[in-house]
């Protein structure tokens, strides 16, 4: 068998990943305190957005005659977590993996080989938060006047993070993705309590809440307004409030 281009592209991806690999768990192993759990969103096969949490994670090749079922069926031991796999891996359609691919397999249990990390900051020099691209009101990037996209941090980037879920369409959403308040109501004396229970749920879809405390909503015309307390996973108390 004549080794191609490409299949000398994907064995040399292949090495550097799994030396990289190796050097984040080296360097996980010299803290005393490992926070490796990492929670992944997606969408199950019945269509429920479902949180999944990860500790590691293993890298292999895509075969052609593989699927995601059966690698979540071989290496997982349940071949209905083959969305997870497409989601971990940002991938829409699995029709469109190449042979020869890398993937990553999520790891759901925690073990002591678990130890890839890529912060390793104590607990309490960790952002939870994260770091994201800022965007203006109308939804595009914001960019600072020496023309570099600007950021957002800290609480900010949650409530960023809350409003991008409210503001999307359940409906048009990708197969992969956990936004968006329902649109479709059925009895119309249902209305407060689905609307309740739609904004509840997408608030639960954002790994960083930890309790939503409070909901309040009005109809504005077409918008809708509403008004989110919640407590977020260091404890800090805040309120979204946006028009949708």
């Amino acid at each position: 068998m004549i080794e191609t281009d490409n299949d000398k592209k994907d064995s040399i991806v292949l090495i550097l990943n799994k030396l990289l690999d190796l050097m984040f768990r080296a360097a996980a192993l010299c803290k005393e305190k490992q926070t490796n759990v990492e929670s992944v969103v997606y969408v199950d096969k019945d269509g429920n957005d479902t949180v999944a949490y990860v500790y590691d994670y293993k890298v292999i090749q895509m075969q052609s005659s593989n699927t995601f079922d059966k690698l979540a069926q071989t290496y997982m031991g349940d071949p209905s977590l083959g969305p997870l796999i497409a989601y971990y891996n940002k991938i829409q359609n699995e029709h469109n993996v190449e042979a020869g691919t890398n993937l990553r397999i999520p790891i759901l249990t925690k073990s002591s080989s678990s130890q890839r990390n890529k912060i390793y900051a104590s607990p309490d020099m960790q952002d939870n938060y994260g770091r994201d691209i800022a965007l203006t009101d109308t939804g595009g990037f914001a960019v600072s006047p020496g023309g570099d996209f600007q950021v957002v941090t800290g609480k900010e980037n949650l409530a960023q993070a809350l409003g991008n879920r409210f503001t999307t369409s359940s409906e048009k959403r990708i197969r992969l993705g956990a936004y968006g308040i329902r649109a479709a109501i059925g009895d119309p004396l249902a209305i407060d309590s689905f609307l309740l229970g739609s904004i509840e749920q997408t608030a639960y879809q954002e790994p960083r809440i930890d309790r939503v405390e409070d909901i309040n909503f009005q109809g504005k015309k077409d918008n809708l307004i509403i008004s989110v307390t919640y407590t977020d996973i260091n404890g800090n108390q805040d309120t979204f409030k946006g028009e949708i």
